[in-house]
């Protein structure tokens, strides 16, 4: 019997996720939350096998949730379970050490799929996610190691990024900063070859892989 614990802040698809799962015959729900709070004492409470979260939680995200019960318990099976599947949601979700990412659009099968897949401790990702997230995400540097590429920029260079990785513009980014579009295009030019990166959309990809990506 697998146990699961339900992380999700709309009562009424919690309710009805866990009415479908009691009909699973090797699935039982031992706990419910609503947010992180009552996340973290849920689990504690109750040691479920597999955690189902969804990323967009009031307060605290979900992806902070995960990398809580990671720290208390490193050995908790994880799983996203949300309406979003954006890339930079799921780089973060794989990153902060979830196994699996489902969407609330998937079939009931679908997901009853990806939770045993977990609880097996086989990675899961929806159709339609790229299995190269996956691969990417676990090619790259750790969060905790994300300080030795940054320390590559100098203080413009890291604003720049950050403002780049936070979808502004050209134009956007050298009004906020007072200087010219051919001045942030140059700075944006070298941390692109500090970072070993192609283009603004691989600063994106690697922001979101180091947890510098808001969820809001």
């Amino acid at each position: 019997m697998t146990t699961v614990a339900l992380v999700d802040d709309h009562r009424l698809f919690r309710q009805g996720l866990r009415s479908l799962l009691s009909l699973q015959k090797d699935m039982q729900v031992v706990a419910e939350a609503s947010n992180a709070r009552e996340a973290y004492e849920a689990v504690e409470r109750t040691a479920p096998e597999v955690v189902v979260l969804d990323v967009l939680l009031p307060g605290v995200s979900g992806i902070d949730v995960a990398r809580e019960l990671l720290r208390k318990n490193p050995q908790q099976k994880l799983m996203a379970l949300s309406m979003v599947h954006d890339e930079p949601y799921v780089a973060q979700a794989l990153d902060a050490g979830m196994l699996g990412y489902a969407v609330k659009e998937q079939s009931m099968d679908d997901v009853m799929e990806a939770i045993r897949s977990v609880a097996q401790r086989r990675p899961y990702l929806a159709p339609g996610i790229s299995r190269s997230v996956f691969d990417d995400v676990r090619s790259q540097p750790r969060k905790n190691d994300v300080a030795q590429p940054l320390a590559a920029l100098t203080a413009r260079e890291r604003e720049v990024f950050d403002l780049t990785v936070g979808g502004m513009t050209t134009a956007d980014v050298a009004r906020h900063l007072h200087i010219s579009k051919r001045t942030v295009e140059t700075h944006r030019a070298r941390i692109l070859h500090k970072l070993h990166a192609r283009s603004a959309t691989d600063l994106v990809r690697m922001a979101a892989r180091w947890g510098l990506l808001p969820l809001n």
